[in-house]
């Protein structure tokens, strides 16, 4: 695909921010990431223009925009609020002279995504949120969270360390060179302080109270390989917009690693919306359904609630002892050793 033309849209504060179209069709505009959009999409062999290109091949026209103090945006920027965020985006929607389109925000872009929906109702055909987040506070008491967190306190004598330290979490410690390039990424795209700024006001930001107001289709995707999410913060999203729907996928779009099962469900579901079962992501190429017993998918189902060991007893009227016994069968028959993976396989198979 060739290069997007960078673009600039000015913000009411008078903040010029840089955004990207790839692709023709009906838009599809994100709320701007960590790190910035623009600057991720273009960086040496950068690992997260692929959901851009793959979904711009597929028939939809994806914007993308660099948050204020980051990337090509104006660097020197003084407020990191939610709603300085807002107004990136009113911006770069202005300049493009839009008036309804889908709107999609992953991980620190969805709080102003949800923001955005929740003000603009008329706007916003559909929205997609990926690793999505509504309470900072919660966000970053993630573990993963913390120990960025306590390398950002010291950026300023040793931001290298810190930006390497967050490329080898976001890695798993898995893939030094993969680590490198983000956090070569991270350290071109903003200073130290910026870094530190976007870090505070993004924990302080609450939306909580804005998701009963989204009236668009709302798709909530959770990737259990993202370091710097959990299903329970996605849950909390999924939960607080009327008639949304939430899948788990065994996809890395957000750190670039695959991109399988996260297109297809925000194709099928940009296409049909209203449909639960038409943006369920498919199961991975090769597990079928396991053959479980009626009881064993009545515990399967209660473990895709969130419920413990002790509620299911209470629900279906057994002894914890049974329930322990149920869920050892139905792990050995599905392959999965642990609750959120069972959860996983309930939500792939249609089973919550």
């Amino acid at each position: 695909m060739p290069p997007a033309l960078t673009r600039y849209a000015t913000t009411s504060d008078g903040v010029n921010i840089a955004y990207v179209r790839v692709g023709d069709g009906d838009p599809v505009v994100f709320s701007s990431n960590f790190g910035g959009d623009v600057h991720n999409h273009r960086a040496a062999g950068s690992e997260q223009k692929g959901l851009t290109d793959r979904l711009a091949a597929l028939g939809w026209a994806v914007v993308r925009h660099d948050t204020r103090g980051m990337g090509a945006s104006d660097r020197d920027v003084s407020d990191w609020r939610l709603e300085a965020r807002v107004r990136d985006l009113e911006a770069v929607v202005a300049a493009l002279g839009i008036s309804r389109f889908a709107l999609a925000g992953i991980d620190q872009g969805a709080p102003a995504a949800i923001a955005y929906a929740a003000k603009y109702p008329a706007a916003v055909s559909h929205l997609v949120l990926i690793c999505p987040w509504a309470h900072g506070e919660s966000r970053y008491a993630l573990p993963a969270l913390r120990v960025a967190m306590s390398s950002a306190a010291n950026a300023g004598s040793a931001w290298e360390i810190l930006t390497n330290v967050i490329g080898n979490v976001v890695t798993q410690f898995a893939d030094p060179e993969r680590a490198q390039r983000i956090a070569a990424s991270i350290r071109e795209s903003m200073s130290a302080e910026g870094l530190n700024a976007y870090f505070a006001a993004s924990r302080t930001m609450d939306v909580r109270d804005m998701l009963p107001r989204i009236a668009a289709p709302t798709l909530v995707i959770h990737e259990p390989s993202f370091p710097f999410g959990s299903y329970e913060l996605c849950q909390e999203v999924a939960s607080g917009i009327p008639n949304a729907h939430l899948i788990v996928v065994q996809d890395g779009s957000v750190t670039g690693k695959s991109y399988d099962e996260t297109v297809p469900a925000i194709h099928g579901f940009l296409l049909r919306g209203g449909d639960a079962d038409a943006h369920r992501a498919p199961p991975p190429a090769g597990e079928t359904e396991a053959a479980l017993t009626p009881r064993e998918r009545e515990v399967l189902r209660l473990i895709a609630a969130g419920c413990a060991n002790k509620a299911i007893a209470s629900a279906l009227a057994m002894s914890e002892r049974t329930v322990a016994r149920h869920i050892t069968n139905l792990y050995a028959k599905i392959g999965t050793r642990s609750k959120a993976a069972a959860t996983a396989y309930a939500i792939r198979h249609g089973l919550t």
